[in-house]
């Protein structure tokens, strides 16, 4: 099956987010997958001193920055067996810590999507998902809080694209599992510019993809994508 891009969410992503975009009305739903497995959270193996020199503090630009989430669906009815549904949203606040030298560091990212202001193609589509799949009365926000990273480079000099994996954890409908997103960024300057990208399944956060009467029916699987920018602070 096809892969797409789903909310969030959820990063530098994260959000995360979520991470909306789990279920559909019967005009909007996709093709279930097997059951899957849920990861459950994971602890930080190392904790970072305070006083650890060269960590700088960088602020998400939420006008600048979008989550979203994209789900493969198939709409028989429609004729449309195979179409995305992609939703995002620039409710998205959040922090994290870096340190370029005397080797590249990431840690203490702490990311919140406002769940509540997802917008896809369709309001129906937006109004289903928050009342009935997120329930954003109950659960409005995703979050994700980093634990570690891996494939870092050795040596970073300003300007230059790198391309790692931040793991962490990520709470959405009352559920917390561990998320990996796939991260490719750079620093300019007092500047973080990248995009994170993860792929999470409904049933992991207590929500199940849609069959309805094998006319419309998702996918289990969603793409979470966080475009970011971030700013010294």
């Amino acid at each position: 099956m096809q892969k797409r891009y789903f909310w969030l969410g959820g990063v530098v992503l994260v959000i995360i987010i979520v991470i909306a975009g789990l279920t559909y009305i019967s005009n909007f739903a996709s093709t279930v997958n097997p059951p899957h497995q849920a990861a459950g959270p994971v602890t930080a193996t190392a904790t970072l001193s305070d006083s650890a020199s060269g960590l700088r503090t960088f602020q998400i630009v939420p006008a600048q920055t979008t989550a979203s989430y994209s789900v493969y669906e198939n709409l028989i009815l429609q004729n449309k067996p195979n179409n995305d549904a992609v939703g995002s949203t620039h409710s998205v606040q959040g922090s994290f810590r870096i340190s370029t030298s005397p080797k590249p560091l990431v840690t203490a990212m702490n990311i919140t999507v406002d769940l509540r202001t997802l917008q896809s193609d369709s309001p129906m589509r937006d109004r289903y998902v928050q009342r009935n799949s997120l329930q954003t009365d109950s659960y409005p926000y995703a979050t994700f809080v980093s634990t570690g990273t891996q494939g870092l480079p050795a040596s970073y000099s300003d300007g230059q694209n790198v391309h790692f994996q931040l793991i962490g954890n990520m709470t959405m409908h009352g559920k917390t599992n561990k998320a990996v997103f796939d991260v490719q960024g750079k620093v300019a300057g007092s500047t973080i510019t990248g995009t994170a990208t993860s792929t999470i399944y409904m049933t992991d956060y207590g929500i199940q993809p849609p069959n309805l009467a094998n006319i419309a029916i998702s996918q289990n699987k969603v793409v979470v994508t966080i475009t970011f920018t971030a700013k010294e602070s």
